[in-house]
C-alpha cells in the first residue's frame, strides 16, 4: 500500500489555510475525470469537512494507489483552489506536500462523505477493518501454539508478515535448534511442529508469511522420522501434517515423505484431506509411487 521513510518536509497547516477560502467541493471517483458525485457549497459543511482533513504527520510515503475519491475544493469565483485524494480512511494527498499526509482521524472525511450519499469509500473501510480483525485473531490464535521454548521468539515471528522478510536460513537453524534440546526426541518434536502448523488458516500457498514457520522446521526432519509421527497423530498433528505435505514447498520432497509412509498412515491422510480436490491430488501423488 505505501512506501517511505523520513518526512521530506513540508508545512503540515498549509492545506488548511487554504480550505479557509472554500467555497465549496466537488467529489468525484479516481482515476480520471470521473463524473462528479456529490457537490456541496453550504459553508458549514465545507468547513466541517475542513475540519475532518486536519493531519497528524507527514510521515514521509507515499501510498501506492490512486485514492478513493477526490476532493475539488473551490472559492467565490469557482477557481480551483485544492485537489485532495482520500486514501483508505488513512491519508491524504495533496500537491502542496512532497508526500502523503496522514489524517488525524481518517474515519471523519468518509462519515462526511457518507451522510450526503457517497457511502462506498466509508463501507470498504469498515469492510478492511473487518477483515484486518479477522487476520489478527488468526494471527492470535496461531501465536498461542507456538511451542512454549519459542514463545520469546512470537514477535519475530509475526513481524515476517508486516514485513514480508522471511526467516533467515540461520534463524530456522537456530529455531530448529531449541525445539530439538527441548524435544530431543524426533517424533515428538515434529508431532509439535504438525500441531503449530495446524493452528494456521489452513492455507498451503505459504501465507501469511509468518505460518510457515513450522513448515520450515519440518523441512529439517528426516522423513522416516515424519513418517512415524503420522502413524501417532492425533487430530491437530495430523491436519497440520497434511497441510506440510499440500504446501507448495514441499513438493520437492513429497515423494520421499509419501513413500515412508506406512498402508495405515496413508489411508489415514486421505481420510483426513481438507476437501476432495486435496484428496485427490494426494491420491494420485501416492498411486504415481507405485
Amino acid at each position: 500500500m505505501a512506501f517511505g521513510g523520513a518526512s521530506a518536509g513540508g508545512d503540515p497547516v498549509a492545506l488548511d489555510r487554504v480550505l479557509a477560502h472554500a467555497h465549496g467541493v466537488r467529489v468525484r471517483e479516481m482515476p480520471g475525470q470521473a463524473p462528479t458525485l456529490l457537490e456541496e457549497r453550504d459553508p458549514i459543511a465545507v468547513r466541517a469537512l475542513r475540519d475532518a482533513l486536519r493531519i497528524a504527520d507527514l510521515p514521509g510515503f507515499v501510498c501506492m494507489c490512486w485514492g478513493d475519491v477526490v476532493l475539488d475544493f473551490f472559492d467565490t469565483a469557482e477557481r480551483p483552489l485544492a485537489t485532495v485524494t482520500l486514501h483508505h480512511g488513512y491519508s491524504i494527498r495533496w500537491d502542496g506536500w512532497p508526500q502523503d499526509a496522514l489524517l488525524a482521524d481518517g474515519v471523519r472525511p468518509l462519515e462526511w462523505l457518507a451522510v450526503r450519499g457517497v457511502a462506498a469509500p466509508l463501507r470498504e473501510y469498515r469492510a478492511a477493518e473487518q477483515r484486518q480483525a479477522e487476520i489478527d485473531r488468526a494471527a492470535r490464535l496461531w501465536a498461542a501454539e507456538i511451542p512454549a521454548p519459542l514463545m520469546s521468539y512470537a514477535g519475530l515471528f509475526l513481524d515476517t508478515s508486516t514485513s514480508g522478510d522471511s526467516l533467515t536460513g540461520r534463524q530456522v537453524a537456530e529455531v530448529h535448534d531449541l525445539l530439538s534440546a527441548a524435544y530431543p526426541d524426533a517424533v515428538e518434536r515434529i508431532l509439535r511442529l504438525c500441531a503449530w502448523y495446524a493452528a494456521g488458516t489452513g492455507a498451503s500457498s505459504g501465507h501469511p508469511p509468518h505460518e510457515r514457520i513450522p513448515a520450515q522446521c519440518l523441512d529439517l526432519e528426516n522423513h522416516t522420522d515424519f513418517a512415524r509421527a503420522v502413524d501417532l497423530a492425533d487430530d491437530a498433528a495430523i491436519t497440520g501434517a497434511i497441510r506440510y505435505l499440500l504446501g507448495w514447498d514441499t513438493r520437492k520432497r513429497l515423494a520421499r515423505l509419501l513413500s515412508a509412509l506406512s498402508p495405515a498412515a496413508r489411508r489415514k491422510v486421505l481420510l483426513r484431506a481438507p476437501d476432495a480436490e486435496s484428496r485427490h491430488w494426494l491420491e494420485r501423488r501416492i498411486a504415481g509411487l507405485q
